[in-house]
């Protein structure tokens, strides 16, 4: 038989869509009842973001009553949070993955939909604004509301995608603490101001939360037949970097930029002058200890 997922009907917002998409994962034959009915809610297997109240025993997942749960610090739960706090291990096979997952993604979700704001817009830009994945999800709202059932499931369709994705890079971004913490340890061991990182290492925020990260400048990693040499960040999420690459190379690429860089191999500068690639480990080598001496 299939599992029966409830919620409210008319408007769906991102909390509702990921709730009920975090539940599909858990339960793959299933079937999706949008409705405001008691009598339809009572046919449901879980009820989420609707029902006024919360009781795990029940299966019923709704914060839209004072004095909701939140997590630790006080962040207000969501409906999708709720689900993921009961479920998310076993979705994930893992709590570890689970915890990463609800901590890189989940908690937008529940700060947005409890009033947080996240972001402000930028003075010199004041009418540019970033489009958030929950806008996003809002803007799939249909004009005709008898055909928000099918873009709801639609919308679904796509969290689900979204949240595999996520579930993949969390798992990557623990896979990758213990690269990173050899690759820091090596090089502090060696005095050198740069590292060199397995292929497909998430470094950065590790090597954030890592002792002694404050020397290191830049990171070498492989992609296939390219290596790169990245600038490390100010501090996480920002644009600036510890030590650019040198001006003279930014936005050169292949011969252009193998000249200024006198190396054989040169493939690119970004602009940012943050990331530079070439064909082989040696010449991304010559290029970081060049940025480093200049």
């Amino acid at each position: 038989m299939k599992t029966i997922i409830g919620t409210h009907s008319g408007n769906f917002h991102a909390d509702d869509v990921f709730a009920v998409a975090a539940l599909s994962l858990l339960h793959p034959d299933y079937e999706i009842r949008r409705s405001r009915d008691p009598e339809v809610w009572a046919q449901c297997d879980y009820l989420v973001d609707v029902g006024g109240h919360y009781t795990h025993e029940e299966k019923v997942y709704d914060h839209h009553f004072k004095n909701g749960p939140t997590y630790d610090d006080g962040l207000k739960m969501s409906s999708v949070g709720l689900v993921w706090h009961h479920y998310g291990a076993k979705i994930c096979s893992c709590p570890e993955v689970a915890e990463q997952v609800c901590r890189s993604f989940i908690r937008q979700f529940d700060a947005i939909d409890n009033g947080v704001k996240l972001s402000t817009p930028l003075d010199e830009f004041p009418d540019v604004r970033e489009l958030s994945l929950t806008t996003a999800i809002s803007m799939m709202n249909p004009p005709n509301p008898f055909k928000a059932d099918e873009a709801f499931a639609g919308e679904v369709e796509r969290a689900r995608l979204l949240l595999k994705a996520s579930i993949i890079r969390s798992k990557r971004w623990l896979n990758s603490r213990g690269g990173l913490t050899t690759a820091l340890q090596e090089a502090l061991a060696e005095e050198r101001a740069y590292i060199i990182v397995p292929e497909d290492c998430k470094w950065q925020e590790h090597l954030f939360n890592s002792k002694g990260n404050e020397s290191i400048l830049y990171a070498i990693f492989s992609k296939g037949k390219k290596c790169f040499a990245q600038a490390v960040p100010s501090a996480p999420g920002e644009y600036t970097n510890r030590k650019d690459f040198p001006e003279a190379w930014a936005g050169l690429t292949d011969e252009a930029f193998s000249e200024a860089a006198d190396v054989p191999d040169g493939i690119f500068c970004h602009q940012g002058a943050f990331l530079c690639a070439t064909g082989s480990f040696e010449s991304t080598l010559k290029l970081v200890e060049v940025a480093i001496e200049a």
